[in-house]
């Protein structure tokens, strides 16, 4: 009995012989003939309509067709007709051996299927067919969102035959359709290189594109807001289908920013198809646009099958422009490069075809100056520069100025601009009268208070670019930290020059001076010819404790090669003196770092210096270190090994011996002067007091003693 109940349960729907007019509703069911899976009869005339509810859509899905084959299908066949009647349009009529299940889909809300045998079965097996029925929501439709996914209408994973549906996708007016197609597997083209089965894009009457068969993923933007999307299927094989996303996009893109970042549409997959969109990028006035681009990636000659760009070579195409015009068209696989705009505007325009999307491009953008200033005491100046080659289309001038007339140094030690092309510089550097391109040796030129230069380049070839470093002499430094290098260093050394830097303080400070590079010419015969010199105003000349000829020996003039040292002494004023006479091949010059700061309570070394201007000798707090210098004259000489107590022990000692004869002295001088006092006292005292005002003028920083001056002499 339960047997019994489930093959009722099972066949409830199952429909067979002597049907005709049978209306089912569209649900689940099963349709087969009369004694299915045995052969069927002779002389049947059956007919089912199935009727699914309002906005949905009937699909029928053949299991089996297995029927006499006969011409036309004129014997036995199974008939399929889009309407609720045996008289609506024919879909499709089947006969002959189906062995693989396939769907067909009605238009509209009911399908009718009939099936039709004559008097007589030729062949075995002939057992005619079975079908699966259900509805669907209707396919296509009206989309106004912003966004949103479309899908081929499917059974058991694959589309119906006989599918028309129309997607009709508007967005706001200001704004296109941006269509990424996400999976396309379709039925190949036919015999005839036409699609039977398609996906269609249609803007305005126009179409955009058909595909069908197996694609990678693609996209295509609409030139305005309004898009229709058809999906059709023959009455042949099926496949798996499409899934279309698509969304609103403004593809005019307004920047005002001092810097920002472009991109194609759908950057980080593939650029679409039909793409129009512009990028317009506005600064200040007296500014101009520094484009980069990272990745530069489009279709570059046309493909078969579509058109070429107005420029006749690109198939899809980058358009530069600023207020002078069209600058550049960009096209193809390029490096990474970058163009400046000739003023504040740029303004891009990016068109592709229907054919092969790739991956776009990216551009960063900054703002700089056509009109670049320099005003400190030194600096290095570089072109605009990305991924280590100058900008396209740069016009840029450089300004060095100082006060007083001050000598300034302008050096290129390095220099690669484009070749000249039939004589002619295209990208250059120009020096008043002196125009240069191509690779050069070091350039040197020298001014007096202010230094231009400009810089050229074209649309076409990129290069390194140069360096340009200057230096400024006879000036006086207010910075209490810096580097400060001899004019050139380390490429070039200018013969012939005395350079004075001076740093000045209101009160008692310290500095340090850390040569960190320090190669000129060595002595001849004796003496050095270019040398660097430290003077304080008050106290003369710096001797500085230097390793020569295998011992330390103090010296006021520095030549030769220096391994790095460091000189610190307090200071009101102090001047560094450097005097440039024949320069050698192996020299460049010095860098030195200084460092203006308190002077330290503790921790600080008593050593002695001695003015190259006076016999005098004054104790003054500095303190010396240098590494030795190695001398390389025949072979190495091994350095003596010094520290602290070796240098600090005979000054000392020194100093106590000194003090000792000035005591000694100083107490003969009293007992004579105590002696003839009443006799010469008021010439001795007017002797003293000028011989004090002497040394205070000498010395500005001298400090009279009030007692000495008012005792009772």
């Amino acid at each position: 009995m339960l047997v019994l109940l489930l093959l009722v349960s099972i066949f409830s729907n199952l429909i067979n012989a002597d049907c005709d007019g049978n209306l089912l509703m569209a649900g689940n069911g099963v349709i087969q003939n009369e004694g299915y899976p045995t052969n069927y009869s002779h002389n049947l005339n059956c007919s089912w309509t199935i009727q699914a509810p309002a906005s949905e859509q009937v699909v029928l899905t053949f299991n089996k067709i297995m029927t006499e084959d006969c011409e036309r299908c004129s014997c036995d066949y199974v008939q399929v007709r889009d309407g609720p009647n045996v008289t609506s349009p024919i879909l499709a009529t089947y006969c002959g051996d189906y062995p693989q299940p396939f769907s067909v889909m009605s238009s509209g809300d009911a399908l009718t299927v009939r099936f039709v045998t004559d008097a007589t079965n030729e062949g075995e097996g002939l057992i005619g067919f079975s079908a699966n029925y259900t509805s669907i929501p209707e396919c296509g439709g009206n989309f106004t969102a912003m966004n949103g996914t479309i899908m081929s209408p499917a059974v058991n994973d694959m589309y119906p035959n006989y599918a028309d549906c129309l997607y009709q996708i508007t967005v706001p007016p200001t704004y296109r359709v941006f269509l990424k197609v996400e999976r396309l597997i379709l039925q190949d083209k036919n015999k005839n290189n036409t699609c039977s089965d398609f996906l269609e894009v249609n803007e305005a009457g126009m179409t955009l594109g058909k595909y069908c068969g197996e694609q990678d993923r693609f996209s295509l933007m609409t030139s305005q807001n309004t898009v229709l999307v058809r999906f059709f299927s023959d009455g042949m094989n099926t496949s798996q289908g499409f899934t279309l996303l698509w969304e609103a996009m403004d593809c005019t893109q307004e920047y005002t920013e001092a810097t920002g970042m472009i991109s194609s549409p759908g950057f980080g997959g593939l650029y679409p198809s039909n793409a129009n969109c512009t990028y317009n990028i506005t600064l200040p006035p007296s500014k101009n646009v520094f484009l980069k681009f990272s990745l530069f990636e489009l279709e570059a000659a046309p493909a078969n099958d579509s058109a070429a760009m107005a420029n006749g070579y690109c198939a899809d195409i980058l358009k530069k422009y600023d207020s002078s015009g069209l600058l550049e068209s960009y096209c193809g696989l390029r490096d990474p490069f970058s163009i400046i705009s000739t003023n504040n505007t740029m303004f891009l325009r990016f068109e592709t075809n229907l054919a092969i999307n790739l991956r776009g491009f990216k551009a960063d953008y900054e703002t700089i100056d056509s009109y670049m200033m320099y005003t400190d005491y030194t600096g290095t100046i570089t072109p605009p520069l990305f991924r280590g080659m100058y900008a396209h289309n740069a016009n840029i001038t450089y300004s060095i100025t100082r006060p007083q007339n001050e000598p300034i140094f302008l050096t290129f030690p390095n220099f690669e601009l484009q070749e000249a092309v039939n004589g002619t510089c295209l990208d250059f550097i120009q020096v008043g009268i002196d125009t240069k391109c191509g690779e050069q040796d070091p350039m040197m030129y020298m001014f007096y208070g202010e230094a231009n230069f400009r810089f050229r380049s074209d649309l076409a070839i990129s290069a390194a670019g140069f360096q340009a470093q200057y230096d400024v002499c006879n000036t006086t430094l207010t910075e209490e930290t810096g580097v400060l290098r001899s004019p050139g260093y380390p490429s070039a050394v200018y013969e012939n020059i005395t350079c004075t830097y001076t740093f000045k303080q209101t009160n008692q400070r310290q500095i340090s001076l850390d040569f960190t590079d320090f190669s000129l010419p060595p002595k001849v015969n004796g003496t050095c010819e270019t040398y660097v010199k430290i003077t304080d105003r008050y106290t003369g000349d710096i001797e500085v404790m230097t390793y020569d000829a295998g011992q330390m020996m103090p010296e006021t003039m520095l030549c030769g090669n220096k391994s790095p040292f460091n000189v610190t002494v307090p200071f009101r004023e102090i001047t560094i003196t450097y005097k440039s006479s024949a320069a050698l091949n192996n020299t460049m010059g010095f860098k030195m770092n200084f460092n203006v700061s308190e002077i330290p309570t503790t921790n600080m070394i008593s050593t002695t210096t001695r003015q190259s201007t006076t016999t005098r000798v004054s104790t003054t707090t500095i303190a010396t270190t240098q590494a030795p210098v190695t001398t390389t004259t025949g072979g190495a000489m091994p350095e003596p090994s010094l520290n602290a107590n070796s240098i600090t022990i005979p000054i000392v000692i020194s100093i106590v011996v000194i003090s000792v004869v000035i005591f000694i002295v100083a107490v003969i001088w009293i007992i004579k002067t105590r002696n003839s006092r009443g006799e010469t006292g008021s010439l001795d005292l007017l002797s003293m007091r000028r011989t004090r005002q002497s040394y205070a003028a000498y010395n500005p920083a001298y400090e009279p003693n009030i007692e000495l001056n008012t005792a009772d002499y």
